[in-house]
């Protein structure tokens, strides 16, 4: 087994770096230091549920590497689908949660519990991985803490979530916290328009790609279009009618798809709001800065309240469409 980075070393590292929180997760392995809960936080593309998978992994493989080794048995089960099409893994002690529908329930969570409780059948640890953590019910939060109170041995929790904020504060406190740093949205920029991006194509990708080169990219692939259309849609907002407003939220009516859809145009709308209050601190105009800020809080809050509350998705782009457009009359 190689040596993890000494102490001075992981000092001397960016504060919330994948190298950072890499090294340290491998010091606190090797040195039989692992907590019985983690929280990685991190917004799309900061890669912080990739670092908590493979933190899984890491955990699990028996090879003492740096790395999972991915050619023992368990790195072969936690690498193994459980189904076809699915990311679950086929590992018997890696237990997999994430949202059923919009939310994570309690009986999720309570058979979570009932699996780590038992013994591991392969001998080793216990891991519990829950994924959009922020999702979580109240009651199935409740729930957790029981968990994250008893500990069993040789079992460790670990909660992947965009925000900790939305997280009740007796939950958080219980878990180790590893905030996943983004990278400057103005290198991002940067890269993507090296990449082929023009620039406002680049400058989507860079506020709502995450914190890395290839969460930016890979947001691209699949949102860049549609958040075209939202952003030509709030550009031209002054000469749009009301009829057209009205139809264009009417596209958000019904199902999954359509609140991931909404969830888009509340991220596009705050990334534009954001910009005009750049653009009017830089020509010193308050008043544009104060409206500008009222929308970008109302954005990020409905985002917030819609999974919370499972609001109707349809109508917060309607009324905050129409707000928008009586302001800028």
């Amino acid at each position: 087994m190689s040596d993890p980075p000494a102490a001075d070393t992981l000092r001397s590292m960016p504060r919330g770096s994948t190298e950072t929180i890499r090294a340290e997760l491998r010091l606190a392995r090797a040195r039989d230091k692992v907590h019985g809960a983690y929280l990685f936080e991190g917004g799309p593309g900061t890669r912080a549920r990739e670092l908590a998978i493979w933190f899984a992994r890491l955990l699990l493989c028996r090879a003492g590497e740096e790395d999972p080794c991915g050619a023992c048995r368990d790195c072969r089960l936690a690498l193994a689908s459980a189904g076809e099409g699915s990311e679950r893994p086929a590992h018997p002690d890696l237990k997999w949660v994430e949202p059923d529908g919009a939310y994570i329930k309690v009986d999720q969570i309570r058979e979570l519990q009932r699996q780590l409780s038992l013994v591991a059948n392969e001998g080793g640890r216990r891991v519990g991985l829950i994924l959009s953590a922020e999702r979580l019910r109240m009651e199935a939060s409740n729930a957790l803490l029981k968990t994250l109170e008893e500990p069993s041995t040789d079992t460790t929790l670990i909660l992947v979530a965009e925000s900790s904020r939305v997280l009740p504060p007796t939950l958080r406190s219980r878990t180790t916290h590893i905030r996943v740093a983004r990278t400057p949205e103005t290198e991002l920029y940067e890269a993507l328009q090296a990449e082929g991006l023009d620039r406002e194509d680049a400058w989507l990708a860079s506020s709502l790609g995450g914190g890395s080169l290839m969460g930016a990219l890979r947001w691209a692939d699949e949102h860049l279009e549609a958040a075209r259309e939202i952003r030509d849609l709030l550009v031209g907002l002054s000469t749009c009618g009301a009829t057209e407003l009205l139809d264009f939220a009417e596209s958000f009516r019904g199902g999954e798809a359509a609140r991931q859809r909404a969830e888009l145009f509340l991220d596009v709308c705050g990334a534009f709001a954001r910009r005009q209050i750049e653009a009017s601190s830089e020509t010193s105009d308050p008043r544009n800065t104060e409206r500008w800020l009222r929308h970008y809080e109302s954005a990020t809050r409905s985002r917030q309240e819609m999974r919370r509350r499972n609001l109707n998705p349809q109508l917060i782009v309607e009324g905050l469409l129409l707000d928008l457009r009586a302001s800028l009359a």
